[in-house]
């Protein structure tokens, strides 16, 4: 059995549907390439985690709070599961743990363990819990995809042990965990009965309500004491840019995609953001981080079907 290529034929979708539908995942992955190098440079300059997370929410719940109320008729009680693992997966706890770890970690390494990882565990979930198949090239797609992710982690673990960089290492535990975490949200997305637009709604507002106490019970108001510039750019991108406009756009892509093949787009990141790395961090990805990048691309081409033997129509 081989897997179905991303044609209106394999997916039973539109023509026009499919091409909205990778439009939409190539749009999420160029605005999170950048969200990738913004991020790490927030929390390793001027910004905390929890800075960032109260940002990005605090603005996107206000600018989607409108919507939210119109579309409130979407809401449904028995989805309730679906609404918490969405903002459990793609709201604040995942900007906690993708922020924390990009304070140990260059943008290379982030993106090949953080959005390359993520595929695998969409996977994992669909098979676990709902019985979805994959076919043999989609299986040694994703297989490579996992020799990427160890090459860069198993040398990222052996630079921390072997300079003595003490706890370092939990940073590359923490975009594992941001992977399973995004993953968890696009599972759930694709069965919460939501448009894009809702869910990216309901993602914002449940995390603001959910991480605004406890950021102002602990931290008050420090994030308004730096330079409003800073606070200007980091919070716009975060908020509007990666966390509406991204977020919208790959839900687009789970509607007219299905969430397997919506997240394996996401593999495209790693190189985005070691390109971008470049002339804004000043960081050059090493052998072994284009290593990863480019057998997570192989593993992203094979597991779509953009690449590998195709199901003729019967």
């Amino acid at each position: 059995m081989t897997a179905a290529p991303t044609t209106a034929l394999a997916t039973g979708q539109p023509a026009g549907n499919i091409l909205l539908g990778v439009a939409g995942a190539l749009t999420a992955v160029a605005l999170w390439g950048g969200w990738i190098v913004l991020t790490r440079l927030s929390v390793t300059t001027s910004f905390t985690p929890e800075d960032i997370v109260f940002l990005r929410y605090l603005l996107g719940a206000a600018v989607l709070l409108p919507l939210f109320w119109r579309r409130r008729a979407q809401l449904a009680w028995r989805n309730w599961r679906q609404y918490s693992f969405m903002i459990l997966g793609a709201g604040a706890p995942y900007m906690l743990a993708a922020g924390a770890s990009m304070q140990h970690a260059p943008a290379a390494h982030v993106g090949v363990l953080m959005p390359g990882t993520m595929p695998l565990f969409v996977a994992f979930y669909g098979l676990l819990l709902f019985g979805e198949r994959l076919g043999l090239w989609r299986y040694l797609g994703l297989g490579l995809i996992v020799l990427g992710d160890i090459a860069v982690g198993g040398f990222g673990i052996f630079h921390i042990l072997e300079n003595d960089l003490g706890h370092a290492w939990v940073g590359y535990l923490l975009m594992l965990l941001s992977a399973a975490l995004w993953a968890g949200f696009t599972q759930a997305q694709k069965r919460s009965g939501l448009d894009p637009w809702m869910a990216t709604a309901v993602v914002a507002v449940g995390s603001c309500l959910l991480f605004s106490p406890y950021y102002l019970a602990t931290s008050g108001l420090a994030v308004f004491r730096l330079p409003w510039a800073e606070i200007a750019l980091h919070g716009v991108y975060q908020a509007i840019v990666s966390g509406i406009l991204a977020l919208a756009a790959y839900g687009i892509a789970i509607q007219h995609l299905g969430a397997q093949r919506a997240a394996t787009f996401s593999s495209l990141v790693p190189a985005l953001g070691a390109l971008l790395a470049i002339p804004v961090l000043g960081e050059y990805p090493d052998i072994v981080a284009c290593f990863g990048i480019a057998t997570v691309t192989l593993g992203l081409m094979l597991a779509t079907g953009a690449i590998g033997p195709r199901r003729s129509p019967r």
